[in-house]
């Protein structure tokens, strides 16, 4: 029996619209639902109290407006001011505070708004207002040497610190140039410039800045192209900048690599 051709054809139309307006209907959906759940996407803190933390038990505990950290003294003179990555809290970096103590450098690892406490939820404005508290803070104690250092979402945070304070010397981690881009390339068919409001933007923020910067980047980086660190690195303006690359590294594997410290041992000369 010979198929009804001119049926098929008449019904084709008909599908192709129901066909797009499905894919519409999931393509809108799921654009709403990156947009108004965008932080449950960006960060990832772990709730355990501020105070409890026997990593750094011998820290003072510091609570200044907003900002809150673990501050170890060693140096009179000499700091590093570290901004965390998107998972778990500050408490966590305790690996990173050990190899300082080698350098003999003073430290305060910086907590943000919504991690290490229940009340709250993380965001960018309450990130941001984190970090002025901690140079407000900074202002108050007699570092003239502050080093300031950020990972992977930190890095926002820590290039916004150098925007806004007199900081001679950066190191960012698994950088990259700004949110939107690291969020298009996981979610390409999406404009995402235009869906997230939590875009961090170290290229803007660093635009002018003059000082050393050194970037270290995981070879294999699964959540932030290397590409766009590299983006970064072209765009700061400094002629005092390194980039540094960590071979068979992942994004979350790079601090288990023995060439990332001697990589940091550099960026800290």
């Amino acid at each position: 029996m010979k198929p009804n051709t001119d049926n098929i054809l008449s019904k084709a139309p008909r599908l192709i619209k129901e066909v797009l307006k499905i894919f519409l209907l999931v393509y809108v959906g799921l654009g709403l639902i990156l947009f108004i759940f965008q932080e449950k996407y960006i960060y990832y803190p772990d709730k355990t109290d501020f105070k409890n933390c026997s990593s750094f038990k011998n820290a003072d505990q510091i609570s200044f407006g907003t900002s809150r950290g673990y501050l170890t003294k060693r140096s009179e003179d000499k700091i590093i001011v570290y901004y965390h990555g998107n998972a778990l809290r500050a408490c966590d970096r305790d690996y990173l505070d050990s190899f300082f103590v080698g350098q003999d450098y003073s430290t305060y690892f910086v907590e943000y708004s919504g991690y290490a406490e229940s009340e709250s939820k993380p965001s960018m404005s309450t990130l941001l207002q984190n970090v002025t508290d901690t140079i407000n803070f900074l202002k108050t104690q007699n570092f003239e040497n502050i080093i300031v250092a950020g990972e992977s979402i930190g890095v926002g945070p820590a290039s916004y610190h150098a925007l806004h304070s007199n900081i001679n010397k950066i190191i960012l981690i698994t950088a990259y140039n700004n949110l939107a881009d690291v969020a298009f390339s996981h979610y390409p068919i999406y404009p995402m410039r235009l869906l997230l409001r939590n875009n961090f933007t170290p290229d803007v923020w660093l635009a002018n800045y003059k000082g050393q910067v050194s970037i270290i980047i995981a070879e294999k980086d699964e959540i932030i192209p290397n590409i766009l660190s590299q983006k970064l690195f072209e765009e700061i303006p400094s002629d005092l900048k390194k980039i540094y690359t960590v071979k068979g590294a992942g994004h979350n594997t790079i601090y288990e690599k023995d060439e990332f410290y001697s990589h940091l041992e550099s960026a800290l000369k």
